[in-house]
C-alpha cells in the first residue's frame, strides 16, 4: 500500500503515525479503494474531514446540512454493497457525489460512549465482504474515535493558549499606552481598536506593534493613534 495517498487534514504530526496504518489496513481488509474519516462538531452541527486514504478528497472538508443529526447517534455500521451514491444517508458526502464509488462500509467512531465521527470505507465494485473483514472495520471504531477526540482537545487547547497569549499582549499594550499618553484604560483600548479598523489589521498585531514601538523608544505607532 505504499502508493496509497494519505491526507492528514488536521495536520497533527503526533497522530499521523497512528492513523495512517489503520487506514491502510482497513482498505486492505475491506477490499476498498479509499477511506474518509470525519469528525463531528455537535455545537456547530458540522462534520469535518479529519483524514483520508486513497483517492484525493474532492470536497471543501466541512459538511453541513444535517450530516451530524443524521449520523450523530449511530452506533452500528452501515454496509451498502451497491448504489451507495443513491442512498439518502450518504448523498451529502462528496466522495459519493462524484459517483466513483459503488459500495461503502460506514463505521461510527466512538469515544466514551459518544459518536464523535464517522469513517466511510468506499469501494468501486460490488465485492463480497466477509465477517472477519467487517469485524476488523468495526473494531476501528474505538481507536479512531479516540484519535478524533484527542485532536479536538488539542485544537481547543491551542485556541485557549492563543487567546491567553493575545489577552496578555493586549493588556501589556494598553498599559504602555496608558503610561505614555496618560489616558484611561478604556481610551487606550479605543485607540488600538480605531487603528485596527483604519489599517484593517487584527488588534493583536496592532498591540504587538505598540509594544515594539514603545519598548524600543520609537513612538511612531503611539503618535499615529
Amino acid at each position: 500500500m505504499s502508493a496509497t495517498a494519505i491526507g492528514e487534514i488536521l495536520a497533527l504530526p503526533s497522530q499521523s503515525g497512528a492513523i495512517e496504518p489503520l487506514l491502510d489496513l482497513a482498505i486492505l481488509q475491506a477490499t476498498a479503494q479509499s477511506a474518509y474519516v470525519y469528525r463531528f462538531d455537535r455545537e456547530n452541527a458540522t462534520a469535518t474531514l479529519a483524514a483520508f486514504a486513497g483517492r484525493p478528497y474532492g470536497g471543501s472538508g466541512e459538511l453541513r446540512g444535517g450530516v451530524v443529526a443524521l449520523h450523530g447517534n449511530r452506533t452500528s455500521p452501515v454496509v451498502i454493497q451497491a448504489d451507495a451514491a443513491d442512498d439518502w444517508r450518504f448523498t451529502r458526502f462528496p466522495e459519493f457525489q462524484t459517483r466513483k464509488f459503488d459500495g461503502v462500509v460506514s463505521v461510527p467512531l466512538l469515544d466514551g460512549g459518544e459518536t464523535v465521527g464517522l469513517a466511510n470505507f468506499c469501494r468501486t465494485a460490488n465485492a463480497p465482504l466477509n465477517g472477519s473483514a467487517l469485524a476488523f472495520l468495526m473494531n476501528l471504531s474505538l481507536p479512531l474515535g479516540a484519535l478524533l477526540a484527542a485532536s479536538r482537545l488539542r485544537e481547543q487547547l491551542r485556541k485557549a493558549n492563543q487567546e491567553l497569549a493575545d489577552r496578555k499582549l493586549f493588556e501589556r499594550a494598553k498599559g504602555l499606552l496608558q503610561s505614555r499618553l496618560q489616558v484611561s484604560e478604556e481610551e487606550a483600548y479605543l485607540q488600538i481598536r480605531r487603528l485596527s479598523r483604519r489599517r484593517r489589521t487584527p488588534m493583536r498585531e496592532i498591540a504587538r506593534e505598540v509594544i515594539q514601538s514603545l519598548v524600543s523608544e520609537r513612538p511612531a505607532t503611539a503618535a499615529a493613534l
